[in-house]
């Protein structure tokens, strides 16, 4: 049995006995400072890890074109000139073979171009397997199509907006046609041989720009209808305009030397000397 005088002995020796035991407890949150501090650090690591099985935004995959589709770009990328039927709105326009966005890169000043409106949408090109040109917005999709015309044109007609060329500038400086070489008479038709109006292309200035035409007496009324008041030479085309320039039509030279409507919309109607 433990003597009176022993009991402040006793309760020192648990008084140590106890701070030796909360020691640890004591210093847990000074220890666990710096290891919390230390996996914050790390988690940032952790959280960029790649995912193998992760795809890579949709904006840094590069198109997958089919090799006949690179071949085709080799041979149809070329600088070209974009333009407006009547040849009043236009801008230079290059198509490259290099991947870019959708599709392959386009490369054309669009302060130049702001004045034919869709070109703003446009970020890229492909050829199409039918031989056409593809303009491709951001997300893919055809801005404007343009198929194969003549003398190395290519043509495309935008529902509501109206007709818009791609040509070669090297290949139309090759076959520029002067005015001398059409002023004269020519008779219009709906099918080779069966002339339904006269018309003559004078050499005198039209009001407004190019030149005066006549039109002989008897013409077919409809074919008439938009007043064609004057002629002019665009792209190595001829362009009939009407009363105020707001109606067009281009004629394509064709291999057997005639005239034709491009692009060829409903009936057809050509251009032949008498």
């Amino acid at each position: 049995m433990a003597h009176l005088n022993d009991f402040p002995r006793v309760q020192t020796r648990r008084g140590a006995l106890c701070r030796v035991l909360a020691a640890p407890l004591l210093a847990a949150p000074l220890l666990a400072a710096p290891l919390l501090a230390g996996l914050i650090a790390i988690a940032p690591a952790f959280a960029q890890k790649a995912d193998p099985a992760a795809k890579p935004p949709a904006a840094t995959v590069a198109p997958k074109l089919d090799p006949a589709v690179r071949e085709a770009a080799a041979r149809m990328a070329a600088p070209l000139r974009l333009s407006s039927a009547d040849g009043a709105r236009g801008c230079a326009f290059a198509l490259k073979p290099d991947a870019a966005g959708p599709g392959l890169a386009v490369e054309f000043d669009r302060p130049a171009c702001a004045d034919i409106g869709f070109s703003a949408q446009v970020v890229a090109w492909l050829p199409d397997p039918s031989g056409s040109i593809r303009l491709l917005n951001a997300q893919g999709r055809t801005v404007a199509e343009f198929t194969e015309g003549t003398e190395g044109s290519y043509e495309a007609l935008r529902e509501g907006d109206g007709v818009y060329f791609l040509a070669n500038p090297a290949v139309a400086e090759g076959t520029e046609l002067k005015p001398e070489e059409v002023v004269g008479d020519w008779d219009l038709a709906r099918q080779v041989g069966t002339p339904v109006c006269r018309v003559t292309l004078l050499d005198s200035p039209a009001k407004g720009g190019g030149f005066r035409l006549s039109i002989a007496s008897g013409c077919d009324a409809a074919l008439l209808r938009f007043g064609p008041t004057a002629w002019d030479i665009e792209g190595g085309n001829i362009l009939v305009r009407g009363e105020g320039g707001a109606s067009v039509i281009r004629f394509a030279r064709q291999e057997d030397g005639g005239w034709a409507r491009t692009p060829e919309r409903g009936r057809p109607l050509l251009m032949t000397r008498p």
